[in-house]
Order: structure tokens, then sequence, then C-alpha cells
């Protein structure tokens, strides 16, 4: 029994009748028919030997094991093999081996060439023989690559991406490979064929380029060395690059935000979300489109066509109103991971831009729809040709438009009896009313009133929440605490939703002031009651005014105590008044509380009349000590020498500008207003300087707008570089500005484009150069390098240029490949170390090549000189961009060469043609039919045909003279027909 290689061979051999020897132990049978019963198993390991790569002059051997399973000994003989290149290594061809036991002999194996060969070993058993292959076999290559190569799910951007898939070849000979895409599908596999070493790999490179959504499943047949054609399965699911804006809470698309009416100086804020539906990240930045088909800014879309077109003036003036100023988008630029969404918010203030010759009335409403645009950044051609009618379907989708309507409309209230409120006059204590009357005049939004507090004025309510169209009752009351005549002032502030400087929330804030004026009278009140005084106590007391003393005439004369006026005497006058101070104050004889309580340090006070100091009582616990008096004196004089040392330096500095500006304000030059004297215009180098600052970036909060950019690549274009660009920057500005990291909306506003060279048909070992589009719009400089590492385009000068600000150029990228064939790569590009996109490379590199006018040519007879009779022409054409050398070689026939062909050899130059001449020398013998090749140095071979074909007539010619037959003649003529 034969077994597969790896396997043993064993052969067993039971009785004839197929009985169990196991039930024959103990049979009374002969000794010999036991022996015929005996069971015979042998196993041969292994079933069949292969000596492998084998080389011709060296020695290989295999041991080959032979183990008795039987229950008895067996005689085992060994046959060798025939072919001599074989031999085998035993001790002796006939061995008992009994039972359980094996034994292993030497096969040995000498080639003396580089073939294979093959033999047999026989074992005999008994009457059995077993029978075992041998083989000798020279190396051989195993060559082995991956059935499958996927490239996973990818957005479709015109990138091309790159698998690598090896091939291994795991025998000791090489081995050649072959690989063919014939499918339409821009696929590239390079190389196409080669050699694969002994015991190694080889890299081949699968490049797909990603240019529209589909499902790929591509064959590509695979041709290896010692083994039938297997197929390669290139596999690949391509969607497009989505970006969407979906509803917060509902995750719908989102197409339009309604904000609704908005009270002037109020916010509304609402929010979305940006969504990444590809498998890519991508940098994203909003721009505002604020030259879009059917924008509208600040007009009243209630209003009549009549009243409008009466005010056409501030309709323009609304029209050129920055779109921006009102509608903001918090962030305007990111990043996004694939499948992220972002929550972006957008925030609606509008402003009132009224009319001066008009009042404030409902008319002023104005209505707004705008549109903002969300798009990726990447390579772009230029914006002024954007339009959507002429975009792909594929770029469609990079970008998503939100319409954003909304109405601002003014706060409208109307007071009743007015806002000049006469409240009745009244003393103190007593009070006066007016009731007022709020009422809404929107029919849209409610208003939410407070009003700020005032002396001697009280509301009711002071604040409230007026519906729309509804009134609002205030009871309004004078409440005076001193006698006079009171004009107030009364603020009512509206409070609503204003938006913070990020623009992200909204508080409660007053947004909107209405005055109002109360005016009113407190006057005094007049009792009789009479006050008992003490005569010689004249004073005045400065109070309410509650009480004034009428009757003091009538005590003038006589007083019932009498009493010594201290202004008569000086009884009471002590010696210490010689020392009295000048700041000293006269202490009033019912202060004295004052004197009880801890008063200032610095002030002293005496007695009214013993002009004595006045006793000043100090709290110990609470008054300061000396060392604290002095410490909070020093600290008020260097509080107040900081103050004057600062307004010293504001002043001196505002007269230094003054006189830096106008330095010859003082002098009369004799000039006359408006006389004709114009300011210098900017020179190119003042503007470059401005433009130059790094400040001049659009700030991160501000939106981009299309006529924003559209002028800025406007003002772009006309700068044209024309000089050779740097590579590095060099000077410290140009180094500063290269290192400042852009944004994604920074990077939004430079161009390099298109974003698909494409350099057509080509000549291989050809050079075509292709121009590169770069516009900075951005006020700075900037460093353009591009990740162009690839063979092909080699020949290019330089990949990195340093741009400068507001500017554009025309960079040559210059295509060179030696491979025949489609080709599709693609390269990144950096804007100052940032990336910024990439750029497809397209070409088919084709070999030279040269086209005939017509593969047959047809000699007419052209006169009757034999030499020049029969002639014509053929012309080249060379259509592609390398000039073509080529040699016409005539073919040799039986009858020899008769036509002739100039130029021999020559060049034809690209995108031109050439004329040759072809002439037939007839003759006795010469052939009427000939052939041309044309080689074509490293391109076509293609061949021409020549046909002469030759009638011979007799025609007859009479003229006549005086009426007489004068004589013939036969003319031989030879025609083409």
């Amino acid at each position: 029994r034969r077994l597969p290689s790896g396997g043993s061979t064993t052969l067993i051999r039971r009785p004839p009748d197929g009985s169990d020897m196991e039930n024959d132990r103990g049979s009374l049978t002969p000794r010999d028919a036991e022996n015929q019963k005996k069971e015979v198993q042998l196993r041969v390991f292994p079933p069949e030997m292969k000596f492998l790569d084998t080389v011709a002059g060296k020695v290989y051997r295999l041991p080959i094991t032979v183990h008795n399973l039987g229950r008895w000994s067996q005689r085992i003989r060994f046959q060798e093999p025939i072919k001599p290149q074989f031999k085998l290594l035993v001790s002796t061809l006939d061995r008992a081996l009994a039972s359980g036991l094996q034994m292993t002999a030497i096969v040995e194996y000498h080639p003396d060439k580089n073939e294979n060969i093959n033999d047999q070993l026989y074992i005999t058993i008994g009457n059995k023989t077993l029978e075992i292959p041998i083989f000798g076999l020279i190396p051989v290559c195993k060559l082995d690559i991956d059935s499958e190569v996927n490239f996973g799910t990818l957005v479709a951007n015109s990138k091309v991406y790159c698998k690598e898939i090896t091939i291994v070849n795991h025998g000791k000979a090489p081995g050649t490979f072959n690989t063919e895409y014939q499918g339409q599908l821009p696929i590239i596999i390079s190389p196409t064929s080669g050699i694969v070493a002994p015991e190694s790999s080889t890299v081949i490179k699968v490049d797909f380029c990603a240019d529209q959504p589909r499902i790929v499943n591509e064959k590509a047949n695979v041709i290896l060395q010692g083994r039938a054609d297997l197929l390669l399965t290139i596999c690949a699911h391509v969607v497009e690059q989505i970006i969407e804006l979906l509803s917060k809470t509902s995750d719908k698309k989102l197409e339009c935000i309604d904000f609704g009416s908005v009270f002037f100086g109020t916010s509304k804020i609402e929010h979305a979300l940006l969504h990444n539906y590809s498998p890519e990240p991508m940098n994203w930045v909003a721009i505002m489109q604020d030259d879009s088909v059917g924008q509208e800014l600040g007009t009243d879309i209630h209003q009549r066509t009549d009243i409008a077109l009466n005010n056409l003036t501030h309709v323009r003036k609304m029209k050129t109103m920055d779109s921006t100023t009102f509608i903001s988008c918090v962030p305007n630029e990111g990043s996004l991971q694939p499948y992220e969404k972002m929550l972006i918010t957008f925030c609606f203030s509008p402003k009132l831009i009224a009319d001066v010759k008009k009042k404030i009335d409902p008319s002023h409403r104005q209505d707004y729809a705008v549109f903002l645009r969300f798009e990726t950044v990447g390579s772009k051609d230029r914006f002024s040709t954007d339009d959507n009618y002429k975009t792909t379907k594929s770029d469609r989708f990079k970008k998503v438009e939100l319409a954003l309507t909304g109405s601002g409309i003014p706060v409208l209230l109307q007071f009743e009896p007015g806002k000049i409120l006469n409240f009745s006059p009244c003393v103190v204590g007593e009070h006066s009313e007016l009731a007022c009357i709020i009422k809404n005049q929107s029919k849209s939004l409610p208003v939410t009133y407070n009003f700020k507090k005032s002396a001697h004025f009280k509301i009711d309510p002071e604040k409230g929440k007026i519906d729309e169209g509804c009134i609002q009752n205030v009871l309004c009351s004078f409440i005076p605490h001193q006698i006079g005549v009171f004009k107030v002032k009364q603020v009512i502030e509206l409070l609503g939703l204003v938006a913070d400087e990020n623009r992200q929330s909204a508080l409660m804030k007053p947004f909107y002031h209405v005055y109002l004026e109360f005016n009113s009278i407190c006057k005094p009140s007049i009792k009789n009651d009479r006050m008992k005084i003490t005569p010689g106590m004249l004073f005045s007391i400065k109070g309410t005014g509650q009480f004034v003393i009428k009757d003091l005439d009538t005590y003038k004369e006589s007083a019932p105590i009498a009493m010594l006026q201290s202004n008569k005497t000086s009884l009471h006058t002590h010696q210490s008044n010689q020392w009295s101070r000048k700041d000293e104050l006269i202490a009033l004889p019912n202060d004295r509380s004052g004197s009880i309580r801890p008063g200032d340090h610095r002030k002293h006070f005496r007695t009214i009349f013993t002009k004595t100091p006045r006793y000043n009582y100090v709290d110990p616990d609470y008054a300061y000590n000396e060392l604290e008096k002095m410490r909070n004196e020093i600290h008020d004089n260097y509080y107040t020498m900081y103050i004057k040392h600062l307004r010293s330096v504001r002043l001196k500095q505002e007269k230094e500008s003054r006189e830096s500006m106008y330095p010859y304000n003082d002098t009369d030059i004799g000039l006359q207003p408006a006389s004709g004297l114009k300011s210098p215009s900017p020179s190119e180098t003042d503007i470059e300087e401005d433009l130059s600052s790094p400040d001049g970036l659009t700030p991160a909060d501000e939106l981009l707008s299309t006529s924003h950019i559209t002028s800025k690549e406007k003002q772009s274009l006309r700068r044209r570089v024309h000089k050779e660009l740097k590579s590095e920057p060099s000077t410290p500005e140009e180094k500063d500005h290269c290192s400042t990291i852009l944004s994604p909306k920074q990077i939004h506003q430079v161009i390099v484009g298109p974003s698909v060279l494409n350099f057509g048909n080509i000549c291989v070992n050809s050079t075509s150069d292709h121009p590169l589009h770069i516009v900075n719009m951005l006020p700075i400089h900037i460093v353009i390098h591009l990740d162009a590492d690839l063979e092909e385009l080699r020949k290019t000068n330089q990949f990195s240029y340093v741009i400068p600000p507001i500017s554009s150029t025309y960079i040559s990228i210059i295509f060179e490949s030696a491979t025949i064939g489609k080709f599709w790569k693609s390269f990144t590009f950096t804007v100052n170390n940032v990336p910024g996109g990439h750029i497809l490379v397209m070409a088919v590199v084709r070999p030279v090549k040269l086209e005939l006018s017509s593969d047959q040519l047809i000699l007419r007879p052209q006169g009757f000189l034999m030499k020049t009779c029969f002639q014509g022409t053929i012309r080249l054409y060379n259509r592609q961009n390398c000039s073509a050398k080529f040699e016409w070689q005539p073919v040799n026939t039986e009858r020899g060469i008769a036509f002739c062909i100039r130029p021999a050899h020559g060049t034809v130059e690209a995108y031109s043609s050439l004329e040759c001449e072809v002439k037939w020398q007839p003759s006795f013998n010469a052939p009427e039919k000939g052939e041309f090749i044309l080689h074509v140095l490293e391109g076509n071979t293609l061949t021409l045909k020549c046909v002469a074909h030759v009638i011979i007539s007799l025609e007859r010619s009479f003229y006549f003279e005086s009426y007489r037959l004068v004589g013939y003649t036969y003319v031989c003529i030879i025609t083409y027909i």
C-alpha cells in the first residue's frame, strides 16, 4: 500500500480466509498452518524519497526506515535502484527483522547533470514487494503571492492611494513573474514583470486613484513561474467626501435657520451640527456669500412697492452693508475627524440703520436673508471662476449651503398720557400719584421693562413684561423727602438677550433705554407752633425747614431771664485763647453727640462761649495709633504723587504728538482752503510695508465673505511676480512671516491649482511642462513646499517657493517618464509647513510614433520625361511632444528595386509633419511594385507599399496643309490608369 508524501508505507498480510489469528491461538492445527496464518505488518518511511534542489557534482543522502509492526520476525530484502546516480548504503541486502524493531538504510544520490531523474527502490517481504519512488530534482523556484489587495473605504478626492504586496520565492532558483490589468479603472501595477531571486521577495505596488464613488472589485492576471495563472483581486469602496449640516435635536439635514423677529440691539442664538460624513479627516471653513442671488439685507418685505421706490437711497445704503456685522458663526473654521460632529453656533444681532428723515416707526422693520457656505480646504482653482453649475458632482458634496433668515424690528412703546408727567405739588410726608399706561405696539415680540430707582419717586410695578400688542398700567408716585422743585429724568431699561463677546451665549441685559420726565414741587409746611427759645442764643437751625421761628422780634427788647451776651463781656474768656488755632472749629451747644464719638484727629473744636477745647472722646479699641496714622498718610501721599506723575507724562506725550503732526502749525504760509493742494499718493514701497504686517491677518472670529475674497484675489492677480522666487526665506521679516502657523481660514486664502495636472499624451523619455498657479491673498510672506517625491518630476527646478504678500505667480512643473503606460500619481503641498491639500498628476506615456498619410502609394505620370515621369509624395505625421528620428529601408525583390524615396532618413519635429518624395525608375525589367519599411528610433515600425501601373497605347496624329494630306506620325504614349 502506498501512502502520500509525509506518511509511511505499511504492508499487512492476513490469512486467506480472513479469520482473525487471535481467535486461532488455542487451536490444534499443525505448526506450518499457523505460520501461514501469521500476520505480516511492515511500515516504511518515507513512502517516497525526493532529493530537492540538487546540483551536479555534489552528493546527497536520505535515510529510509523500515519498521516491523507484526508479532513475528520477518525477513526483508532490498533491491538497489537501477540508475547509477542512486546507490543504496546498507550492510546487507537480506536481513531478518524481529517484531517491533526497525532498521534504517541510506540512499545516496550523486547527480552528474543538472536534470531531474527518477528511479525506484524495491523492498521484498516474503512474496510481497513494496515500491519506493526516488526523485532527484534540480533547484526550482517556488513563488507565492497574496490573492487580494483591499484598499478599504476611500474618499473620492482624486487622490492616488498605494498598496504593496510581496511576491516571495521560497525556492532556490530565480523565478519570473508578470502582471497585467486590462480593466478601465485607474489602477496601475508596477512593476509589471521581473525576476525574484532565490529565497527572497519582491514588492509590487498597486496604485489606485479614487476619482469617483464606486465599489471596486477588479481582477488582474498574475503569471508566476512554475505555477498556474492566478487572479489578483483589487477591492475598494470609494465614497463621497460629504460635509453636511444637521439639526441639533433631530439629526436631520438642515437647509435653513429662521431666527424670526428680533429687537434691534438684542441677539438670538441657534445651533447646528457640522458633520464629516467621510472616512478621512478634513479642514473646513465657513464663507458668507454676500453676492449670491436671493440675498436680502435690511429690506422690509412687507412694505409696498411704491414706498420702497420712494426711498431708493436708503435701500442702496442697506445693500452695501457688511453682512458679517450682524451674522456670526462660531467656530467658522476648524478640523473634523472621520464621522465627527461639531457644534456650530449662529448668532443674529440686527442693528438699526434708520433713515434720519423719518421717525422710528413700524416701517423700520428690516428683513434679512443671507447664505453661508461650509466647504473643505484644499487645492483649488480661482475663486472668481467658481460656478456651481460648472463644478462636478463630486465637488458639490464638499460644500454645503445654509440659508439664514431673520427680521430686526424696533422697540415701539406708547405712553399715555405721554412721556412728560407733571405731579401735583405736595409737602414732605405727603405724596401725589399719576396713572400711566404703557402699550407695546410690537405685534411679534413682548417687552421686558425695568424702572431704574430715582429719589422721591416710586413706580409700581417697577419691572414686568408686556406681551405683544398689550398694555401695562403703571402707578407713578411722587413722595418727596425735602422741599424743592424736582425735574427728574426717569430711565426705563428694556431687557433682552444680548450676546457676549464670544457670540456663543446670550445674557439678559438692558439693550434699550426709554426716558420719562417727572416734574413736581415739594412745598414747605407752615405751622403756628411757637418755639420756646432763650434770648441771647440766636442761631438758625438747618434742617428740613419744618420749624421756622417767626416771632423773634417780640423777644428783642425784653427777655424773661437776664443773661449776659458773650460778645459784650470777657467773663468767660480764658487766657488760652491766645494760642487758639486758625483751623479750629466752633462747636454748637447741641453737638454733644458729636463729642462722644471718635472723630478725625486732624480736626479741633472749641466751645462757642468759653472758647475752651471741647472734650473729644477716643475709643482705644477702634482708633488708629500713631504708627498706623503715619503709615496711612505715607500711603496716601504715594498714590497722590503717582497720579500726578502719570498726568504729567500724558500731557507731555500729547504735546509731542501735536508738535509732530503739525510742526509748522504756527507758521502762516499763505495757503487758502481748497486751493488745489493734493495729498501725495502712497508709493508701492509704503503699500508693501503696510501689507507685510502680520497684524493684517483675518481675525479668528471674523467671517470670510465671497466679496472680500474676490477683491483680494483681483488685487493679488494684479501684482504678478515675474522674477525668480526664493526657495527659502532669507530676511528677518520673511522668516517671521513664514514661521506663522496658519489656520484653515487663512490657508483657504492661498490658491494652489489646478488640482489636476493633466500632461496628456507624451512620449517616453521626453519632457513636458505644465504651469501651476499660486495666489497669495494673505498680507504676509508664505512658503509653499511641494512634497513631490516622484521620479517623474525630478527635473522640476525647485519644490519650495517664498511667495510675497498679496501677489500671484506661475511655476512650471516638468514631467518625464521612462515607463510606457498610464501614469496616476498625487503629491501633497504645505503652506508654512501646514498641510494645504494634494495635486493629482496624470499622463499617458507612449512610445515615439510616426503616422503615414497612407500606407499605399500609387504613382501617376507627371510628364514626358523619363526621370520625373513617375513620382509621388507621402507625408509623415508626428502628433506627439517629442521629435522622432526615422529611416526608410527598401525591401529587395527578385527583380530588384525600382523605387527610391527621399529623404531616406531624418527627423520629424514634435507636432509637425514631413513630406517624402517617392520615384519609380522605369526600365526593361523594373518591378511595378515595391515596399519600404519605416523604422522610428525607439518607436514604431510601418510599411509603405508603392505601385506603378503602366499601359502602352498607339495613337495616330494627322495634320493637313492646303487641304492635302502631308503625312502621319506614330506616337508612343505611356499612360497611367
